[in-house]
């Protein structure tokens, strides 16, 4: 074996002061982004499945002279306070094609085919058709999009052409059903929204413990391990702890697939066997979340590689430039550009391009904040923190990047909230919307508790001087907090309006938001995030403590 790949072993067995801590908190945030990954895989490709079997009922791509059928589909009717669909379906001319998905025949005039919810309900719909005791059969899992469907299909003579009626050439084609392709396009912006969350833990997990991996790892280039060693020790450790976290969000997200099966998008539940997890999506997953930490590992590393005595002597990074100020024109524009047109992957590089600026200017931004704190300081505690912030920008914003992240989310989605009405398409809205912004909450909440501990870890050293020195304890932590909590304020609340603004970009300068359901998701985001860092801080106090008392 390798005697770096051996070393890396090594390390993971056997961490350190302080390594134990990192390694548990990355491997956390690693299984997190497992989870989330699978779901966002899984559920995109439920959608394709819950189509492939209802989408023959929205097909009209047939030339009437030459369909072997005609639909008319109505899902305005009600029965017993549930939404019905009715669907009647005419054959034009005899044919021995297979039968629509989930029936055992095509239905001829007069027989009625219904889903299993309907069939607990008949007994409020047999005289609309024909005092049937009982209807003709019973749609299989097969033919719907949810076990909780209600629908009806009836065979008739003849749709009139005032009822438009719609004409297929087969009752088995490959159609995207209207809803679902909706509801695919909004995951599509959904996953965009959320990936930056998601790659921000993915960093967090990789960096978690960055700077004591830096020391040690310069301590082994200046005794004379080359730079492909040292850059290799480093990726075989993080690849242990992602291929762990991959596995056990992996095994954690098939325990919690019957939970996400009761999440009703899209009409209803779902069947547990659409979102499971398929053995190429299993793979990506195991290989995916790997080699992002480990590329996030390596990048945080370039410093050591090329400067190890710059690390161990503590030189200060450079500055960050006023130029990526730039990049905050260019997702609005594009936005703004293409308003709500039909044009789904502008507007998805529109939003990628907004939340890839929030990503690359909020380490400039908490620059600028520390550098004001510093002058203005007229105590210790605004001073270390001030410094802090100005010393390491980067490491200062990437405990909370997923945070702050969360707040442009939280500020584009605001303007979009839908009204309360009965209507499918603003349920979907409404439960995409709390899906969207449980998923990021998840994301943060990870992010967050790793960034705690790594935080604490990076400031072990100077905390560790400073209490030699005679500062107390209670001025250092007290510093750690500021350092932590003005980012969150300072950078989050100014991104919350950038999200609203790329929202109104997007909609041409329109609310779509009904009452003050915006005001209080945006509210609700300011208070949760002083929550999770205030907890964040009381979490990473005794690793500070701990850290530094040597």
């Amino acid at each position: 074996m390798n005697p770096m790949t051996e070393l890396g072993l090594r390390f993971v067995r056997r961490p350190g002061p302080g390594g134990r801590a990192a390694n548990l908190a990355a491997f956390g945030a690693t299984a997190v982004v497992a989870l989330l990954v699978t779901f966002l895989i899984a559920g995109s490709l439920g959608l394709s499945q819950r189509s492939e079997r209802i989408g023959w009922r929205s097909a009209d791509k047939a030339d009437p002279a030459t369909a072997v059928g005609m639909l008319d589909l109505d899902d305005e009717q009600r029965v017993d306070g549930h939404r019905l669909s009715v669907l009647e379906l005419a054959t034009l001319k005899p044919n021995e094609l297979p039968p629509p998905p989930g029936l055992d025949h095509t239905p001829k005039t007069g027989e009625v085919f219904v889903s299993p919810e309907v069939a607990k309900h008949w007994p409020s719909l047999r005289k609309q058709y024909g005092d049937l005791d009982q209807p003709t059969g019973v749609i299989s899992a097969k033919g719907l999009s949810s076990p909780e469907e209600f629908i009806v299909i009836r065979g008739v003579d003849a749709i009139p052409a005032d009822e438009h009626p719609q004409y297929v050439s087969s009752w088995n084609e490959k159609v995207w059903d209207s809803r679902m392709l909706g509801l695919l396009i909004a995951v599509a912006f959904g996953i965009t929204l959320v990936l930056f969350p998601i790659l921000s833990l993915v960093g967090q997990a990789a960096g978690v413990a960055a700077k004591r991996r830096e020391h040690r790892l310069a301590a082994l280039r200046l005794a004379g391990a080359t730079r492909t060693q040292v850059l290799w020790l480093s990726a075989v450790e993080q690849a242990v702890l992602g291929l762990a976290g991959a596995v056990v969000g992996l095994i954690g997200y098939t325990v919690l697939s019957p939970l996400i099966a009761q999440i009703p998008l899209g009409g209803g539940r779902w069947y547990v066997g659409d979102i499971t997890a398929q053995w190429w999506t299993v793979l990506v997953v195991l290989a995916a979340v790997p080699v992002l930490s480990v590329i996030s590992a390596l990048i945080g590393l370039g410093r050591v590689s090329i400067t190890p005595l710059g690390v161990v002597r503590g030189q200060t990074r450079k500055g960050l430039s006023v130029l990526r100020l730039g990049l905050l024109v260019i997702g609005p524009v594009i936005l703004a550009y293409y308003g709500m047109q039909a044009a789904v992957l502008p507007l998805l590089i529109g939003v990628g391009f907004a939340a890839l600026a929030v990503r690359v200017i909020g380490p400039w931004a908490v620059q600028l904040v520390g550098k004001a704190m510093a002058k203005a300081a007229n105590g210790p505690v605004m001073l270390l923190a001030g410094r802090r912030l100005v010393d390491d920008p980067k490491g200062a914003f990437r405990p909370v990047a997923a945070l702050v992240l969360s707040g442009f989310v939280t500020g584009f989605i605001s303007v979009f909230m839908p009204p309360g009405e009965d209507d499918p398409s603003f349920n979907d809205m409404r439960i995409g919307v709390a899906l969207l912004l449980s998923l990021v909450f998840l994301t943060v909440a990870a992010s967050t508790a790793a960034g705690a501990v790594g935080t604490a870890l990076d400031q072990a050293a100077p905390a560790r001087a400073l209490r030699r020195s005679g500062v107390p304890l209670s001025v250092i932590e007290r510093a750690a907090r500021v350092a932590a909590v003005v980012p969150v304020v300072g950078v989050g609340l100014p991104v919350v309006g950038f999200g609203a603004l790329c929202g109104l970009a997007l909609s041409g300068g329109k609310v779509l938001t009904s009452g003050s359901s915006g005001v209080l998701l945006l509210l609700g985001q300011v208070v949760a995030g002083l929550v999770l860092v205030t907890l964040a801080g009381a979490a990473g106090a005794p690793v500070l403590r701990k850290a530094s008392a040597n």
